[in-house]
């Protein structure tokens, strides 16, 4: 039995967290999951995404004034700054689109980036959507 526990912890344990490793680097690069989320990995590496930015032109009232007031809103917002995926920006567009008269919402998802070196502050466009009512 004793063996077995460190044939366990010899091998099996460092495997498991090597693919964990494995599969957040992955996510975090194909299907924009957060650095910070599936363990942390890369948290050190990006602002953290509460300072990404949803941006919907046009809009009137403001996206702010919005979530302030519908906590629907707010809770899209909070997932789409996590993981800016197609199917959140849908989501948002869906429920804005009660507040909105024109047939074509977009919704453009906006990452801050921190250039130390130069002292340089620019934004990246992370995902945009057009949805149409």
């Amino acid at each position: 039995m004793a063996r077995i526990k460190e044939t366990f912890s010899n091998y099996w344990v460092p495997i498991v967290a090597l693919l964990v490793i494995i599969a957040h680097f992955l996510l975090a690069n194909t299907v924009n999951l957060s650095k910070w989320k599936g363990g942390g990995f890369g948290m050190y590496t990006e602002v953290h995404y509460y300072y990404n930015e949803v941006f919907i032109p046009h809009l009137d009232p403001p996206l702010t004034v919005l979530a302030d007031e519908h906590y629907e809103i707010e809770k899209i917002m909070k997932d789409i700054k996590r993981m800016p995926n197609d199917g959140n920006l849908e989501k948002m567009a869906k429920s804005i689109s009660k507040f909105v008269s024109s047939d074509t919402i977009t919704i453009q998802v906006w990452k801050p980036l921190i250039d130390s070196k130069n002292a340089t502050y620019s934004r990246e466009l992370v995902n945009e959507l057009q949805y149409l009512k």
